[in-house]
């Protein structure tokens, strides 16, 4: 299920790493740094679902990609 997103990035698929992640009662919540391209240096924040059940310490530091899409935001581990 995708995540509802906060910000202006146009739909693509964009290389990423999980910087810090944190347990929510709707998911977790995680920013992500966008490590090529354009937005270079970006940081995105979202809550997640996909992550609910894990341990949001074991996502720090892991490469992810943010795909976007319309008004929504899918993070593939």
């Amino acid at each position: 299920m995708p995540d509802e997103r906060d910000g202006a990035l146009e739909d693509g698929r964009y290389d990423a790493f999980i910087l810090a992640a944190d347990t929510r009662d709707d998911g977790v919540a995680i920013s992500c740094t966008i490590t090529t391209g354009l937005h270079r240096g970006d940081v995105i924040d979202l809550v997640s679902k996909q992550f609910a059940t894990r341990d949001p310490f074991d996502l720090v530091g892991l490469p992810c990609t943010l795909v976007v899409v319309g008004d929504e935001i899918r993070v593939e581990p």
